[in-house]
């Protein structure tokens, strides 16, 4: 990160806000992947070629749905620059963007692939090639309505999350079961 001497100093915090929250967003993608690896791992039959499989496995969700992802960014970026449909229509370029990023997502569903790190990824290569492609009303237009769509998912998740922390049901479920169980006390279950 870049130390600024009082010239620009949104700068380095813009600069900091992106690394940290691409950090964040790429420890989720992975975790979701090696979540995705290891769903059918089999621990009694445990030995190096099951390793070998589980890291092969890992490795195939991760380069393909980053690989996935920025193929849609480009294709994106293809159709918004070459394409006359779309050019200097602000309703045709914020669609074509938002849908592109959904077909990416689509895509990584229907092969059985990590959907977050696909629309990660496609949302890199939209950022660096499509964004300059579309004339600046779609800029602005596509930086509120991803700014707007990002607020409500996070309102949206935190209410799913505060609920579901709040359901009796559960908690008395997961006591009883600590208490009944006691392996899961030894393992950390």
């Amino acid at each position: 990160m870049q130390r600024t001497s009082g010239a620009n100093p949104t700068y380095s915090s813009s600069s900091a806000n992106s690394l940290v929250f691409g950090e964040g967003v790429v420890n989720d993608a992975t975790s979701v992947v090696l979540f995705n690896a290891i769903e059918n791992l089999d621990i009694a039959n445990f030995d190096a070629i099951v390793l070998l499989n589980f890291v092969g496995k890992f490795l195939y969700l991760f380069f393909t749905s980053t690989i996935l992802g920025v193929a849609t960014g480009l294709l994106s970026a293809y159709i918004i620059k070459k394409l006359c449909f779309a050019r200097h229509s602000t309703d045709r370029e914020v669609s074509i963007m938002i849908l592109m990023a959904y077909l990416s997502y689509m895509l990584s569903m229907l092969l059985d692939l990590s959907g977050i790190l696909t629309v990660f990824f496609c949302g890199i290569v939209m950022s660096h090639y499509t964004w300059h492609n579309v004339t600046e009303s779609s800029r602005v237009t596509t930086k509120h309505t991803f700014a707007t769509l990002s607020f409500i998912a996070e309102i949206f998740l935190f209410l799913y999350v505060g609920m579901d922390a709040l359901d009796i049901e559960k908690w008395k479920l997961a006591s009883s079961r600590f208490l009944i169980e006691p392996e899961y006390q030894i393992l950390g279950e």
